[in-house]
């Protein structure tokens, strides 16, 4: 065993493991944002809005993100931090609508009818009493899809990204410590999960208070 190495490429450990945190964010932004819009679509009334939404999420969940990621990147001809970004989104929003539709369903329909009965309009129902408490109910399993950007997010290395998993390989290329690289590797994409879990525990704290 040679620890060393790692001291001797810890700018290049960094540099990996800031890009997969920036990747990483980008990517739980943009597949919340989609994620939520699609389960909100989901969960109306709309028979026709339902179908499309099924469709949508069905389609994603059965296509392997290794799939997506090369398609937007060698048929789309994408850049690769676009095409990385773009795969992750697509491919963690369709669970998230799917969590964040049954979220919807879980609240209570008569408390729709009460805000109807007090003058709200449909969309001040939803905005005020039907969405807070949808989130308030989806936080935990939201954590779990945040988790898995993160750990997804080492495929793009295969696109040339030099994420945290890309610069692993080129270290053990290069020095042949592949054992050591892949330990450091291990131990900082636990960091990056178990930062994503903390911050959201606070959150859901915070929304139970």
């Amino acid at each position: 065993m040679d620890w060393s190495v790692l001291w001797q490429y810890r700018a290049e450990l960094a540099e990996g493991l800031g890009i997969t945190l920036a990747i990483s964010a980008a990517a739980i932004l943009g597949a919340t944002v989609l994620g939520v819009g699609i389960g909100c679509l989901a969960a109306s009334p709309s028979y026709l809005l339902q179908r499309l939404t099924g469709s949508y999420t069905a389609l994603l969940r059965n296509l392997p993100l290794l799939v997506k990621l090369f398609f937007l990147y060698f048929v789309v001809n994408l850049g690769p931090f676009t095409a990385a970004f773009a795969a992750l989104v697509l491919h963690q929003s369709a669970p998230i609508a799917d969590v964040t539709a049954s979220g919807i369903r879980s609240v209570a329909a008569g408390q729709f009818d009460a805000g109807l009965a007090l003058g709200l309009t449909r969309l001040r129902i939803f905005w005020l009493v039907i969405l807070p408490q949808t989130f308030r109910v989806i936080l935990p399993p939201m954590t779990t899809q945040y988790v898995a950007i993160v750990k997804n997010s080492a495929v793009v290395a295969l696109i040339g990204v030099t994420d945290l998993t890309f610069q692993t390989q080129e270290i053990n290329v290069q020095t042949f410590r592949g054992f050591e690289a892949a330990t450091a590797a291990t131990l900082l994409y636990a960091l990056a999960t178990a930062l994503v879990i903390w911050t959201m525990a606070r959150l859901q704290r915070g929304r139970v208070r």
